[in-house]
Parts: C-alpha cells; sequence; structure tokens
C-alpha cells in the first residue's frame, strides 16, 4: 500500500498546517503477540462485517426478479438461492472453528511464555535472594527482594495482565459474531416455515384453480331427480370421471411437484437445525473458554490483594528486624530460610482493555489493515458472497493448527558454520576475510574450476552417446571401480582377492551415513562409535540420527597444538573391545595435525588387540600433500594388515566438486574362504539401504571424476592440478607463520606450518576469535580453525597483524 503521508504533510505545509505524525504504533514495531492479535481481530471484524453486509440478502425469501436488466451488484447481492446460503453457513461455521482455535493457540503461547519468563526470573535472582536472606538473618537492614527483581517481576505482571485482557477481548468479540450468525440462521429457518405454512394453507383452502377451462361438466338431462341426484353423488365420490386423461395427468404433475416442493423445504429445515446444533456446540465452547478466562482473572485479582497483603507484613517484619540488634555472629549464616512472596498488583484485565483502546493503537492514513492486504474488508467489492468468503477463509489458512507445535518439533539451532557463512556474505567491509569455509580459493579469493575438469566437462558435453537415464543402484560403474582403486591401490589384496564392495554416494556426508546406517543394523552388539576430540562436526549427527552411542577419545594437544598420541592410544584402548573406531584418513578436520606412518603401525597393532572395527573417513585426498598414494598410505596399510573395515571418500576437495556431490563408500571384509560370500551378503544389503535412502545416485560429478581417473592424460593433468592446490595452501602456512614470527606475537607458531591439508587449528581462543571478528571482520569458527584456502598473498599479512592484536590485548 502506498503511503501518502509525505504528499499530504507537503500539502499542509503549504497552507501553514502543523503535518501529522507518522503513527506511533504499526505492526512493524509491536510484538508477535499482538501482531497476531491484530490479525485474529481484523478477521473477526472482516467476518461480522460481511455477515451483516449480506444479512437483508441471506434473510430475504423473494424471488429473483424477471427482468433481465438488472445491474449485476443488484444480481449477486439482493438475491441469494438456498445453495448459496447453505455455503455461507457451512463456510462461515469453519472460519468460526479456525478463528476459535487461533486464540487458543494464541493462549497456549502466552501461557507457555509466562511460564518460561518466570523460571527464567527466579534462576535469575535465586543467587541473589540467598544472599539477601543472609543479611536479613544477621539483623542488617535490606529488603527481601532487590529493586531490579521486583521492577521485572512488575513488568512481566503487567505484559501478563495487558495480554489476558486482550484475549479475553478477542472471545468477546468472537461470541458475538457467532451469536450474530446463529441469529440470522434462526430467522432464515422461521421465514422458510412460515413461508411453508402460507402456501399450504392457500392449496387447502383457496378455490381450484383454473386449468385450462376444466370448469364442472352439464350434466345431461334426466327425466327424473333422482337420477340428477345420483349422477351429483357419483361425481362427488369420483371427480375424476369428468376429468379427461390430459387433465388428470396434468393434476399429477403439478402434485409430484408440490410434494418434491414440501420435501426440500424439510430438507433445508433438517440442515438448518443441524447448523444451529454446531453453532450451539462453538458457542457451548467460547463459553467455556469465557469462563475459564474469568477464573484467571479472578485468581489474578485475587493474588494482587494477597500480594498487598504479604509485602505489607513483610514491610513492618523486616522494619522490626531491623530496628532490634543483630544476635547473629559475624560468620554465621541461617539453617534454613524460605521465603514466598506472590506477583505485585496486576490491575484487572478489563480496565487494561480500556487503557489499550483509549491509546492510539489504530494506524490510520498508513494503516496496515488496507484494502490490499484485506480485500475482503472493503465495501465496494464486486466478490459474490461465496468469493468472499473463500478470501476470507484464504487469509485464515495462516492460522490453522498444526500437529507440529513447538513442544513436539522445537526450533533448532542454526548450523554454525553456515551461518557464519551468511554473517560473512552480509558484511559490507571491503578487506573482510573468509576463513570459514572449507572450500578452495585462488590466489584472488576467487572460486577455482580446476582445468582438468573443465577438459572432461567439453568432452562429456560433446558426447553424442550422453543421456540422462537413472544410474544403477550402485551409481556409476567406471566411476566406483576408479575410485575404490584410489583409495585401495590398483595392487591391494582386497580387490585381487574380490572381496570389496563400493557404492556411489551422496559425496563424503552420504558415504559416512550409508556406513553408520549398515553398521546400526548389522553390527553385532550395540558399538559404540569412537571418534577424535575434536572432530568434523557433523559426524556427531550422522551417527546419533541412526541410533549409534557415540564417544571421543583424546587427539589434540592444547599445549604442543600437536598430536597427542599417547592420550589417543589411552582413549582407544580403554574403549570396550569391538568397538567403531572412526579415524581421518588424512588431513585430519579440523586440526590439520595427522599420526605419522609409524604411529599409524602403533595404532594398527592396537586396534587388532582390541578387535576394534576402523572407519576411515577420507575427504582430502591428494588435497593434503599433493601425493595421492601418499595421503592414502594409512588406509592401505590397514587393509594388507587384513583388517576388515570401511571407507566414506569424498571428491569433492580434491576435485573442486563440491556441488555435484560426488563421493563413494567402500566395504572391505577380512581375507577368508567364504570372503567373496560376505562381500557379496553384505553389497546386497548396502544395495537395500541405498534404494530406501536415495534410490539412484547422482550422475554428472561421477561422470566427470570417473572419467579422469580412467583416462591416464587426464590423470595426470589432474595430479599438477592437486600439486597447484595443496602447494598454494602449503606456501600460505609458510608465509602466515613467517609474519607472526616477524610481528613477534607472543606464543610459538610452528604448529602452524606442522600441520597439513585446507584446516589449521591455531589455536586462538573463543574471546579472540570474537574480538578478531568485531575490529578486522575476519570470519574463522569459535574454536580457532581456520581455512588455509582463505588466506592470499593480499591478505595474509592483515590476518596476521589482527592474530597479533588480539593475542597480544588478550595476555
Amino acid at each position: 500500500m502506498t503511503d501518502i503521508t509525505p504528499i499530504f504533510n507537503e500539502l499542509l505545509k503549504a497552507h501553514d498546517a502543523r503535518p501529522i505524525a507518522k503513527p506511533s504504533l504499526t505492526l512493524q514495531n509491536i510484538d508477535e503477540f499482538l501482531k497476531e492479535a491484530y490479525r485474529i481481530n481484523s478477521h473477526i471484524a472482516s467476518l461480522n462485517a460481511y455477515l451483516r453486509g449480506i444479512r437483508q440478502s441471506y434473510l430475504s425469501t423473494a424471488p429473483p426478479p424477471r427482468r433481465t436488466n438488472i445491474s449485476s451488484k443488484e444480481r449477486q447481492w439482493k438475491y441469494l438461492t438456498d445453495r448459496q446460503r447453505e455455503e455461507i453457513d457451512a463456510e462461515t461455521k469453519q472460519l468460526l472453528r479456525e478463528l476459535n482455535a487461533s486464540i487458543r493457540n494464541l493462549a497456549d503461547a502466552e501461557q507457555l511464555r509466562q511460564n518460561t519468563a518466570t523460571t527464567l526470573t527466579r534462576k535469575k535472582f535465586a543467587r541473589l535472594g540467598l544472599g539477601a536472606i543472609g543479611k536479613w538473618a544477621a539483623g542488617g537492614a535490606g529488603q527481601t527482594k532487590s529493586t531490579e527483581q521486583e521492577l521485572e517481576e512488575a513488568k512481566a505482571n503487567a505484559i501478563s495482565g495487558h495480554r489476558e485482557s486482550v484475549l479475553w477481548y478477542l472471545r468477546q468479540k468472537l461470541q458475538e459474531c457467532g451469536s450474530f450468525q446463529a441469529s440470522m440462521m434462526e430467522k432464515r429457518i422461521l421465514r422458510e416455515v412460515e413461508k411453508n405454512r402460507s402456501v399450504l394453507a392457500n392449496s387447502k383452502t383457496g378455490p381450484m384453480p383454473e386449468l385450462g377451462g376444466f370448469g364442472e361438466a352439464p350434466v345431461p338431462p334426466s327425466k327424473n331427480g333422482a337420477s340428477a341426484a345420483a349422477h351429483r353423488e357419483s361425481r362427488e365420490l369420483y371427480p375424476e370421471q369428468d376429468l379427461s386423461p390430459e387433465q388428470i395427468q396434468l393434476f399429477e404433475k403439478e402434485n409430484q411437484d408440490m410434494l418434491k416442493h414440501y420435501e426440500n423445504t424439510l430438507d433445508q429445515v433438517r440442515t438448518a437445525e443441524k447448523s444451529l446444533v454446531e453453532i450451539s456446540e462453538l458457542q457451548t465452547q467460547l463459553v467455556n473458554n469465557l469462563a475459564t478466562q474469568s477464573a484467571h482473572i479472578d485468581q489474578l485479582v485475587a493474588d494482587s490483594f494477597l500480594t498487598t497483603e504479604n509485602v505489607g507484613g513483610g514491610n513492618k517484619q523486616l522494619k522490626k528486624a531491623t530496628e532490634r540488634k543483630s544476635t547473629a555472629k559475624p560468620g554465621s549464616s541461617p539453617s534454613t530460610a524460605t521465603a514466598h512472596y506472590p506477583p505485585p498488583t496486576t490491575p484487572h484485565p478489563r480496565f487494561r482493555l480500556r487503557h489499550l483502546q483509549g491509546t492510539n493503537m489504530t494506524p490510520s492514513a498508513t494503516s496496515v489493515f488496507s484494502s490490499e492486504s484485506y480485500p475482503f474488508a472493503t465495501s465496494n467489492t464486486s466478490f459474490s458472497p461465496k468469493l468472499r468468503l473463500q478470501s476470507i477463509t484464504g487469509h485464515m489458512s495462516q492460522f490453522a493448527a498444526t500437529s507440529f507445535t513447538a513442544e513436539a518439533v522445537p526450533q533448532a539451532p542454526e548450523d554454525p558454520l553456515f551461518g557464519l557463512m551468511a554473517a560473512y556474505r552480509a558484511d559490507t567491509f571491503d578487506k573482510k576475510v573468509d576463513l570459514g569455509i572449507g572450500a578452495y580459493r585462488d590466489d584472488n579469493a576467487k572460486p577455482w574450476v580446476l582445468p582438468v575438469v573443465k577438459r572432461a566437462d567439453e568432452i562429456l558435453r560433446t558426447d553424442p552417446a550422453l543421456n540422462h537415464e537413472y544410474l544403477p543402484i550402485a551409481g556409476l560403474a567406471t566411476f566406483t571401480s576408479a575410485a575404490a582403486k584410489l583409495i585401495l591401490g590398483e595392487s591391494s589384496p582386497a580387490l585381487l582377492e574380490k572381496r570389496a564392495t563400493s557404492f556411489q554416494t551422496i559425496s563424503g556426508t552420504g558415504a559416512v551415513h550409508m556406513g553408520a546406517l549398515f553398521l546400526s543394523k548389522f553390527f553385532p552388539g550395540n558399538p559404540t562409535v569412537y571418534f577424535s576430540n575434536p572432530t568434523w562436526a557433523n559426524h556427531h549427527q550422522i551417527f546419533s540420527n541412526v541410533g549409534l552411542p557415540i564417544a571421543t577419545y583424546p587427539y589434540f594437544s592444547k599445549s604442543t597444538k600437536g598430536l597427542d598420541f599417547e592420550g589417543m592410544k589411552r582413549g582407544i584402548a580403554e574403549a570396550p573391545d569391538h568397538s567403531i573406531i572412526l579415524l581421518h584418513a588424512c588431513a585430519h578436520n579440523p586440526t590439520g595435525v595427522d599420526p605419522t606412518q609409524e604411529q599409524w603401525k602403533e595404532l594398527a597393532v592396537l586396534l587388532k588387540e582390541k578387535s576394534h572395527f576402523p572407519f576411515f573417513d577420507c575427504a582430502y585426498q591428494g588435497f593434503a600433500s599433493g601425493d595421492l598414494a601418499k595421503d592414502a598410505w594409512a588406509v592401505r596399510y590397514f587393509v594388507e594388515e587384513g583388517f576388515e573395515l570401511c571407507i566414506a571418500q569424498s571428491f569433492a576437495k580434491n576435485f573442486g566438486l563440491y556441488g555435484e556431490r560426488a563421493g563413494c563408500f567402500h566395504f572391505v571384509t577380512g581375507p577368508g574362504v567364504d570372503a567373496q560370500t560376505t562381500i557379496g551378503r553384505i553389497s546386497s544389503q548396502l544395495a537395500i539401504l541405498q534404494r530406501s535412502e536415495i534410490s539412484n545416485p547422482p550422475a554428472y560429478g561421477a561422470r566427470i571424476a570417473g572419467l579422469i581417473m580412467n583416462d591416464e592424460e587426464l590423470f595426470k593433468e589432474w595430479e599438477e592440478n592437486l600439486r597447484t592446490m595443496s602447494g598454494r595452501i602449503i606456501s600460505m602456512r609458510k608465509a602466515l607463520r613467517s609474519k607472526l614470527e616477524e610481528l613477534g606475537t607472543p606464543g610459538t607458531w610452528n604448529h602452524i606450518t606442522d600441520q597439513i591439508g585446507m584446516f589449521s587449528f591455531t589455536g586462538l581462543t573463543e574471546k579472540q576469535v570474537l574480538q578478531i571478528r568485531e575490529d578486522a571482520h575476519v570470519y574463522m569458527t569459535k574454536n580457532g580453525r581456520i581455512s588455509m584456502a582463505g588466506l592470499n598473498t593480499g591478505n595474509v599479512e592483515y590476518f596476521a597483524k589482527a592474530v597479533d592484536k588480539a593475542v597480544r590485548e588478550s595476555q
């Protein structure tokens, strides 16, 4: 709706008149409760106005005129058919139910808010309350409640009283609307009954209508009076003898029409009676709600009086206590002390309602309750009655009750990482730096599409055999087989002995989920899954969602900012036998700290002794060191040692296919005579899980990766692209460490270059991270993890100075 207030003010100014002020209260600056109340009240008022507008037409029993030159407005509004009236009744009743449900939901939400506010206030001032009691027991002066607590309670009670009055007002208005509708229906039924009685009376006592000259037939002449009398008696007993077949047929047709009319009228009466019963039930429900509301109001008034008496008595007791000398010794404390004070006096809701009505709460020239927002509220609309009710119903749809209340489905917290991304995008500072998201950026802070991916995309684009058919359940075979060779090695015993199976997944996240789901259904017993502390945040949610218990083992040393290997071994050794141990194959997320090959060997011995099941998550193969084989060393070693294990493999980072969601899940069973049979059974169950989860995986990303991994020339180019990405990240690690050491930043910073992969655990505290975000507009996670790919030659010095400043100021 266009705001014409500025134009109107200009006109007033030209005539030396004072301009009008903008409304002090609109729906944009009031709380959600009043917004909801305004909307409900608007719908009640609109429905009430609509019913009053059509009342005359609704109650009229006159038939429509026969002339055809009447206006469309007159035709639609002044003459309603019985069917239109029935539709109006049905839709009005539905609207009344929905409005009543909306008021009930609003009342429930307000009750929940009051309970929550009371609990929070009690917790907030609990500690202060104990201090005050101790002070009173010591003979010192003071009130039981602080001024701040009394003010907060008074504010809460004032708000509660005001909102109770608003709910009472809405229920009253809805009851008036329902009563008006009921009265309309009652009058309509009475008029129909009177009309039918009149028609029936006329049909019984009135003269026989002329039927095209069907008068009495002349009596044939007779010679004596007896024959004439007999003839008249025969005519009176059998009048049809004097009628022709056409006349008899016409009478029968009219009798049938009259009978049908009476049957229709009877059906209408029954329908009206049923509607009256439903409206009566609704009114009864409203009366019950009003009774409950009245009881609440009475309780508030009683509490108010009780509060006045208790506070007055308490003040007298406190005054007496301050006048007598203290008998308590310093340092003593009361053994028991309790105090119960009801809330301060709250004015009666009706008084607050009058105050509400007397204030400027109805927007004037710039009202949001305009005809554009609520078209059914205008008086000159050309809508038919049915369309107007449908319009009201459409506006009411947003207040429909739901089975998924806040208690059943609470609001979930925002994902911290994606919330960080949103904050970065909203920041308008020209030097802002994004070190949060785990995606590669070039030296210009731009996404980098790998040149080899561009070549593969062009090959696919020009392939005439390319189609968009479904992939098999297990995925693109050329992709999954190449992925298995990439992670396990072409000469892997698991591949040579055919005891491995592979399924294409929705990137690495989907692979972790598939493994978690399989283990939750088929792993013997009720195993616990152990993660490193810290680990990728999504690990916790994925395994919890499938019902597997989770725990952690030590991993990162805050003192050395490196691997806590002894703590890691101790945690794994203390885990119950046959536990599931999740391991990061390379470039640990979020720390960037990996075990050495010798440490991996020690871990393999430990896991075998405890009969643990290794679950490898590999998201950065080739991205960490630039060497695909080196980054897969741990996985290949465990397979060669005869472990039964599974692997979640992602191609988002090393191919830059973040949005294409290309991943793979591999399961390797241990060597044995029945290994192929075992892997066949496992593969069959994985296929069922895949079918029920995603049915068929997406094709594009798998085609790109599969084409590159199966083509020798493209594969070599891909390895070169990997070295480019990993090399730039390594250079940024060296540059950051060098800048921090040049600045003399307190602490040691060798861990920046000791760590590997996309992420680095800087060791910054949450307070320092937030200070850097506030001062320098640098965005990173609160635990101090940074994405090294976000640094470049243009911002690494800026970031180093921001870190230096935050570290020095926190010393």
